[in-house]
């Protein structure tokens, strides 16, 4: 056997880069905790969206940090939030860049 090649086993061989390429996959895209991946690309262009006529309506780009903090607090007393990752269930964002925008929102409307 030379590295993961094993001649004498193909089938192996190509379980094993299967199983390799599987751990490359960013959990972002792991339907099982968050939205599918084209979701999460459309949440994201909301949050852009909104962050730049936010800007552009001159309303302010940043929150506070007294309101920053507030958001993290109610996030991290909410089931549908990641605590390990910063990641919200539902929306897949994520969180600590989210709290940081004025025109950001919670996708349950918590904040």
């Amino acid at each position: 056997m030379t590295g993961l090649v094993n001649f004498d086993n193909p089938v192996l061989y190509f379980q094993n880069i299967i199983l390799m390429e599987e751990k490359k996959i960013p959990d972002f895209v792991d339907k099982n905790l968050y939205p599918d991946f084209w979701e999460q690309v459309n949440n994201f262009q909301e949050f852009a969206k909104s962050v730049g006529q936010g800007a552009i309506q001159g309303n302010g780009i940043f929150v506070a940090e007294e309101k920053r903090k507030k958001r993290e607090d109610l996030c991290n007393n909410c089931s549908q939030f990641n605590k390990d990752s910063k990641r919200c269930y539902l929306c897949g964002c994520y969180m600590e860049v989210k709290w940081k925008f004025e025109k950001s929102e919670c996708p349950i409307n918590v904040w």
